[in-house]
This record gives structure tokens, C-alpha cells and sequence, in this order.
């Protein structure tokens, strides 16, 4: 029979080894949902805008023609140095959040301020004195 102290050690162990295989779990699960991905150095979101979602394949279509490969443009096998030269950063989404979280913020704490015009309003141009033209139809 296994004395008090062996059995409190064996079941030390087994807890562990246990909570161990827990923690290694968990974090590959985090991983593997929050992949990385390219954002915008500006931190603006192309989710929903067309026009920056262009800008982002743009950006693919060049590096991929400068001879970057697919794994590296889409940021599998780490980062891709014309990506970054087209201003994205390769992070998670929980990445991107963090680091933009501040830019967000002093963009809605700023007011936009409209510039005045520092040119002076044109004149209209006096009418001609030749007949306009007659309408087409």
C-alpha cells in the first residue's frame, strides 16, 4: 500500500498534468480562432467599405506581381515585407483592436473642423452675346 505522502504526490502530479493539457489546449483553441490577419496601419476597417476592400486587394494584386507568393501575401507563413510597404500590419483581430483602440477613440474625441475657402467666390461669367445653342433631340 502507498503511504499518505506518495498518494498526495501522485495526485499533485496527475492535477498538473491535468490543468497542464488544459492550458495547452485552450491556447491553440485561441489561436486557431483568432488567426492573423492584415489590417490597415491607419486602422480603418475595410468590413463593409468597398472602396477600402479594393485598396486591400490592390495591394495583394502588387505584391503578388513583385513575386511575393500566396502563403505570404495572405500572411500564413509570417509577414510579407510589401504588405507592410503597402501599409497593412499582420496581426490577430484581438491585435488590431488593442493597437487601434486609442486611434479610434482621439478620432471620435476630435471634432472635424471644416476649413474655410481661401478663395474668393467667382464671379458668374456675363452672358454672351452669341445665341445658345438650340436644343437636340
Amino acid at each position: 500500500m502507498l503511504n499518505v505522502r506518495t498518494t498526495q504526490i501522485l495526485v499533485f502530479a496527475v492535477v498538473t498534468i491535468a490543468i497542464g493539457g488544459c492550458t495547452i489546449g485552450l491556447d491553440s483553441r485561441v489561436g486557431a480562432d483568432d488567426p492573423p490577419i492584415w489590417g490597415r496601419t491607419d486602422c480603418q476597417r475595410g468590413e463593409g467599405n468597398p472602396e477600402l476592400q479594393g485598396q486591400y486587394n490592390d495591394a495583394k494584386t502588387t505584391c503578388l506581381a513583385r513575386g511575393e507568393t500566396e502563403d505570404m501575401v495572405a500572411g500564413n507563413t509570417g509577414g510579407s515585407s510589401c504588405m507592410t510597404e503597402q501599409g497593412y500590419v499582420l496581426r490577430t483581430r484581438a491585435g488590431h483592436a488593442a493597437a487601434c483602440q486609442g486611434v479610434e477613440q482621439s478620432r471620435l474625441a476630435t471634432p472635424v473642423k471644416k476649413q474655410a475657402s481661401k478663395q474668393k467666390p467667382k464671379k458668374p461669367a456675363p452672358p454672351s452675346e452669341t445665341p445658345a445653342p438650340a436644343d437636340q433631340h
